[in-house]
């Protein structure tokens, strides 16, 4: 009888020590400092005349100079070398060899290529998406670079890990886009996609001040992929968008 008596009070102790328990959890957990979230970066539209920030050659209809190839007046008019291959699509060029003195080119902003080649048909926000990302990248590209090679490796300036984050939002979106059905459309753009992946992540990481390469390639990998991505765009429009 004496054990039997003794249950109901074992009972209501274990009952009184699961609530001071769990009273002690929650408190803790209401107490617990919160964890920060990401930062959102919505998209900044950019105007047109901001769009080729690196450009030296604004001239639209030009006449290559003795001795300079495609290469060289890619890099002078978008910012990058590795831009000649759109030269070449646009002009209709077989290859670099066929251009000699006097050879004229047209060479407009890089918008008005992709609205002539028809991508502004079936992707004109993911467009206006790339070119601004682009543009914000090339914004801060020397910055990167001066950094890179300075001996005094300073803090990451917030207004450059700012627009870092912001482009590579900027392609977040634009990626998430193109791999949508779209009237017209057949097929996604896998190759610009993947170009347009791998910038978005190679800025996500220069934000965090994370080098992938010690001689700063990856700095320049971002800019080759661009002309990379848009190269491909092109192709995929006059592919029929399949």
């Amino acid at each position: 009888m004496k054990l039997l008596s003794r249950k109901p009070l074992f009972i209501i102790g274990f009952a009184l020590c699961f609530l001071v328990c769990a009273g002690i959890i929650v408190l803790r957990k209401k107490t617990a400092p919160a964890q920060p979230e990401s930062k959102p970066y919505p998209h900044e539209h950019l105007q047109t005349s901001a769009l080729e920030p690196l450009a030296k050659l604004h001239t639209v209809d030009y006449k290559v100079q003795n001795g300079e190839t495609l290469a060289g007046i890619a890099k002078l008019r978008y910012g990058h070398q590795h831009y000649y291959r759109i030269i070449e699509l646009y002009n209709h060029l077989e290859n670099e060899g066929e251009v000699a003195a006097d050879y004229p080119l047209r060479l407009p902003d890089m918008s008005v290529i992709l609205a002539e080649e028809g991508l502004n048909k079936v992707a004109a926000p993911e467009v206006t998406l790339i070119l601004c990302s682009r543009a914000k990248y090339d914004n801060v590209v020397d910055q990167l670079w001066a950094r890179h090679q300075s001996t005094a490796k300073n803090q990451l300036s917030e207004d450059v890990k700012r627009q870092l984050l912001e482009a590579a939002d900027d392609l977040q979106q634009a990626i998430a886009s193109l791999k949508l059905a779209k009237p017209g459309v057949s097929g996604v753009p896998a190759h610009m996609i993947e170009q347009l992946e791998e910038n978005m992540n190679g800025m996500q990481a220069l934000a965090e001040d994370k080098h992938s390469d010690p001689e700063g390639y990856d700095i320049d990998m971002i800019q080759q992929r661009f002309a990379f991505a848009l190269t491909y765009a092109i192709i995929w429009a006059r592919d029929g968008f399949k």
